[in-house]
């Protein structure tokens, strides 16, 4: 006789139950972060004189949890979207806002959404009186500055996270959009009307009410345009380059970017000379300067890209191709191979300072004898061959470097390698690469033997 299957009883859930208890949770939370922050404002009984009343409307008027979610009718990757919502709430929990100007105590931007701006705002409403109100009233003063200092705090924070996951190769930037609802505090002050005591049900309708200050950051995005330029009978796909700029009302709005003749210092008599030509890139470049550069985050192309275009730069090679010079830390590294053609500025490739083609980079060859083989070879045509070197230890070579022009990037190198914060793609574990004594003996003068043998061999 088969045995009966035990089943395991579903376990009841009581969920109002469930709910009160993380109701009366989340009251303790705001009720120890008030009584902090009385604490920081005046001392530890400041909190037990405010009125049970006045504590039950600074709850009422707590801040919700700051929401993040992707604009109307914009896709944006569930995976990405979660990174985005995890680093401004983590970024919102670490930054930090002074209390009273120049007490050096100071709060979270999470803690000043849940009591600071409640307790700033309903200070200043308030005409209820108690010992310690006069120190409530001197930090609800501060409201102005303090919630300004906020606001761009929160939109740095939003910056920074869209930043880091614009990818032009992918034809996109990230856009924030930032919406505060501050509730009106005079509904919850009629709790207290003339004194007058509400009856149980008039005050039930009252908190049922969601009076909470309410943030929301709205993620967009912007397509970049691309167009298809020919060149000497070959299709090319360029890449519209643009920024993201924020108009006085936060509205953002993407700015291409031009270079005019002027710019180019190409000789012209036209009276539009003025007149910029929109900037494009090819994926190929997008890609060189991943190679050469090595940088982690797609978005460190756009901000060598932008500082490029802004710093403007530019050496001219021909009628219609020029270098324009790449920053990153105020340090030259490189160059944008660029060529006007169709109407646009068109980037063709990444070149890095120490590339053939670039003026640093003939001079190195010059004053070395080092060709583009012998480069790829000593692998120092690559940021990451350059960093991992020890070039920067042997003065010879350095003031080589130095005379050719490359001295940028070998500071730009020891900066990298002296400061774990850079994110760069630097593989740190690796063994150093001992190519100072390769490239000094490559330097030097063959004997009068080794003149013989290659005599006797030609």
């Amino acid at each position: 006789m088969a045995k009966k299957k035990h089943v395991k009883k579903k376990k009841y859930v009581n969920v109002a139950e469930q709910q009160r208890q993380q109701e009366a949770q989340y009251k303790k939370l705001f009720h120890d972060k008030l009584q902090s922050l009385c604490a920081q404002i005046g001392d530890a009984s400041l909190y037990h004189h405010i009125p049970k009343e006045e504590k039950m409307i600074l709850y009422m008027f707590r801040g919700a949890p700051l929401k993040v979610v992707p604009a109307e009718g914009v896709k944006i990757h569930k995976r990405l979207m979660e990174v985005l919502i995890k680093i401004i709430k983590t970024r919102q929990l670490s930054m930090k806002l002074e209390v009273i100007k120049g007490s050096g105590q100071t709060m979270t931007y999470a803690d000043y959404l849940l009591v600071g701006m409640p307790l700033e705002l309903h200070a200043c409403k308030s005409d209820v009186d108690y010992p310690g109100k006069d120190r409530l009233n001197e930090y609800a003063d501060q409201r102005y500055e303090r919630q300004d200092e906020y606001e761009k705090g929160i939109l740095d924070i939003c910056a920074m996270a869209c930043w880091t996951f614009d990818d032009i190769g992918e034809k996109y930037l990230h856009t924030y959009n930032l919406e505060t609802d501050i509730p009106d505090l005079d509904t919850g002050l009629q709790l207290q009307t003339d004194g007058a005591i509400l009856s149980r049900k008039e005050m039930e309708a009252l908190i049922s009410k969601d009076f909470r200050l309410h943030q929301k950051i709205t993620i967009g995005t912007y397509s970049l345009e691309t167009r298809k330029i020919h060149i000497n009978g070959e299709t090319h796909v360029g890449i519209q380059v643009g920024v993201i700029f924020y108009g006085n009302d936060n509205t953002p709005s993407l700015h291409h970017f031009t270079l005019s003749p002027d710019d180019m210092h190409l000789k012209t008599n036209s009276p539009f000379s003025k007149l910029g030509f929109p900037v494009y890139i090819q994926q190929h470049a997008l890609d060189r300067m991943k190679e050469r550069l090595g940088l982690i985050i797609p978005a460190f192309y756009i901000s060598v890209l932008t500082e490029a275009l802004i710093h403007k730069e530019i050496i001219p090679l021909t009628k219609t191709r020029m270098l324009i010079a790449c920053f990153t830390n105020d340090l030259k590294v490189g160059y944008f191979l660029s060529e006007v053609v169709d109407c646009v500025v068109l980037i063709r490739t990444f070149l890095l300072l120490t590339n053939g083609g670039t003026p640093e980079g003939d001079k190195l060859s010059k004053l070395t004898g080092l060709q583009t083989e012998d480069r790829k070879y000593l692998a120092i045509d690559t940021l990451q061959g350059l960093a991992n070197s020890d070039i920067a230890q042997n003065e010879t070579i350095c003031k080589l470097f130095q005379d050719a022009g490359c001295g940028s990037i070998l500071e730009l190198c020891t900066t990298i390698n002296n400061d774990p914060g850079m994110m760069w793609l630097l593989e740190k574990t690796q063994p150093k690469n001992i190519i100072s004594d390769l490239i000094t003996e490559y330097l030097k003068p063959n004997t009068e033997e080794e003149e013989e043998e290659e005599e006797e061999n030609d």
